[in-house]
């Protein structure tokens, strides 16, 4: 361009504005519709090359195109101008050297004017990013309520990766306004780009594979097996466009194709879940399914409206974009605020249904305890002959251990101690119909009572370990065993043969054994959450222990026990032959 300047003008500079992109191009885009600026510019002035102001003026080629001024310093004196811009000569499409000066604004004036246009390009490329810009910082603050969520529901690990998800999404609009303003290199912002798309596909499949609760079938092992390949998509690009080793070119093939094949059935096992899912009526999965819709939508619609421009040579507006005052609002912008509105609706729905069912879940423990309570004793029973002494302390709410103790028609007692294995409701259940065993039967001797219970358990699928005595006025002791602890005779451990646990099998007989109380003989039954007692660096309580403090009482045995480290329900018994029984 030859250019007459006015005599005696002033500075005179050059400003070549580029349209005001949605983003920056990974793909098939157009300018001003949301993809790259073109090939890149140089400008000479009366033959010499100019360097433009901004970032990076020195070597601007490897960044994004941005907006520039060049100041041209023509003398005041100089009223002719040759000016010329040179651009790469593409001969059709999109970013062929005509479209380049189609979609392009030179303006040519004064340096502090031109500034002011400067000044606007960069508002209206803030406000095009500013939807995606205030959606990241949605994301963040949705993540840390993911997070306190999962500290207050650990058992959920569907908030752990969804809140990673989201915290590996929330850098996307900060680095495309770094790359439109020309802050980083468009290698480096491929890179990381592609890098956190993948790192997020992963992150949102280990969530959708929690959040149904999906069995781990081959091709969702497949899926996780070969994940690992998606950490090598920046690492070797960037290797690649460093070093230009052909070694390394082909190993970046292999990554990316590897990576595509994994993304192509990720797409298939996200959506065919989801449908399936919402197929079934899951109102959760059907949620999520809408704004992956959308999304698809609209990461489509600019790649068509960009290539119909490319096919007409005229940029063409998006028919998805509306404004709200000066900022413009894309149709993928609408698929990532419905996104985080079906989220917000899933989790607040799904806490709202797990705080019911964890209060439905208190109230059953709340009842099983009240029946626990009445079934186990609690006062000191009226027992002539003998001193009986007794502790029960669950480990939870409702507990697994218990005993009876009842006299008999002939003077004597009966005495049963037993641990249901398991914890929680069922197995508070178990020992409720196990004392309504024992209080309803007429058996005094102990291998018949322990048969009955092993028949009322048998086909549970659970087992119970119970000890069963009979002390008669005289002081003679019959025991039975169905695989508890065994007792303690004055400190000295009491041999019992062996016998299974009650509810392991239908054929099964309990062996008896007889020894005798003397006059002061203290007989100590328990329960294994003595012995199991676990300090935090894993050493437990012991029958060494347990044998050393044998002639203690119930309470400083239980005490002893849950200062070591309680990790069972522990049930301490005693039952003493008194003196007066002798002369009876």
């Amino acid at each position: 361009m030859h250019l007459t300047l006015a005599p005696n003008h002033g500075p005179i500079a050059l400003l070549i504005e580029v349209p005001v992109s949605r983003g920056l191009t990974l793909g098939i885009t157009q300018p001003g519709a949301g993809g790259d600026t073109g090939p890149g510019v140089d400008v000479f002035s009366d033959g010499k090359q100019v360097e433009p102001d901004g970032p990076h003026s020195d070597n601007p080629h490897p960044y994004e195109q941005i907006s520039r001024i060049y100041n041209l310093n023509v003398p005041a004196g100089e009223t002719s101008l040759t000016l010329a811009v040179r651009t790469l000569d593409i001969p059709y499409g999109f970013e062929s050297y005509t479209y380049f000066f189609a979609g392009h604004t030179l303006r040519l004036g004064d340096a502090n004017d031109l500034q002011q246009h400067l000044a606007i390009w960069s508002m209206h490329n803030f406000l095009q990013r500013l939807p995606r810009m205030v959606y990241s910082l949605l994301l963040l603050i949705l993540a840390g309520f993911l997070l306190v969520l999962f500290r207050a529901q650990k058992g959920h690990r569907e908030y752990l990766w969804l809140a990673l998800h989201e915290l590996v999404q929330a850098p996307g609009a900060f680095l495309e306004l770094a790359g439109s303003t020309g802050r980083i290199d468009k290698l480096w912002y491929a890179g990381l780009v592609l890098q956190l798309i993948a790192a997020s596909s992963y992150l949102f499949f280990e969530f959708l594979v929690a959040f149904l609760s999906l069995p781990r079938r081959w091709y969702i092992r497949l899926l996780r097996y070969a994940a690992p390949v998606l950490a090598l998509i920046a690492p070797m690009l960037l290797l690649v466009a460093r070093r230009g080793n052909v070694k390394f070119d082909v190993l970046l093939v292999v990554v990316f194709v590897c990576s595509i094949c994994w993304m192509s059935c990720w797409v298939i096992f996200v959506f065919s879940t989801l449908i399936r899912a919402t197929l079934r009526r899951n109102f959760e999965a059907g949620l999520l399914l809408i704004p992956l819709v959308l999304g698809l939508v609209g990461t489509a619609e600019p790649m068509v409206t960009a290539s119909i421009s490319a096919s007409t040579g005229h940029p063409i507006r998006s028919l998805l974009t509306f404004m709200a005052g000066p900022i413009p609002i894309h149709f993928a912008s609408i698929a990532d605020f419905t996104g985080i509105l079906a989220i917000v609706i899933i989790v607040f729905g799904r806490f709202l249904r797990i705080q019911r069912d964890r209060e439905h879940a208190i109230n059953e423990l709340a009842a099983a305890r009240s029946v626990q309570e009445l079934m186990i004793p609690s006062e000191k029973l009226a027992t002539p002959g003998f001193e009986v002494e007794s502790i029960y302390d669950p480990a939870s709410e409702v507990g697994g251990d218990f005993f009876h103790v009842q006299m008999s028609a002939d003077g004597g007692m009966i005495v049963v101690i037993g641990d249901v294995a398991g914890k929680g409701l069922k197995a508070a259940m178990t020992v409720s119909m196990l004392m309504g065993v024992l209080r309803a039967t007429k058996d005094t001797s102990p291998a018949k009572i322990l048969k009955s219970l092993n028949t009322v358990l048998t086909g549970n699928d659970s087992f119970t370990t119970c000890l069963a005595a009979r002390f008669s006025a005289d002081g003679a002791v019959v025991l039975a065993n169905a695989g508890h602890i065994p007792p303690y005779l004055n400190r000295q451990e009491v041999s019992l043969p062996g016998g299974l646990p009650l509810g392991v099998t239908a054929e099964v007989n309990y062996q008896e054994i007889s020894l005798s109380l003397q006059p002061g003989d203290r007989l100590l039954l328990l329960s294994d959450g003595v012995v199991e007692a676990r300090k935090p660096s894993g050493e437990l309580f012991g029958f060494d222990r347990l044998q050393n403090l044998s002639n203690q009482s119930v309470f400083y045995i239980a005490d002893a026990a849950k200062s070591f480290g309680q990790d069972d329900d522990i049930t301490v018994l005693t039952v003493r032959r008194l003196a007066k029984a002798m002369a009876a």
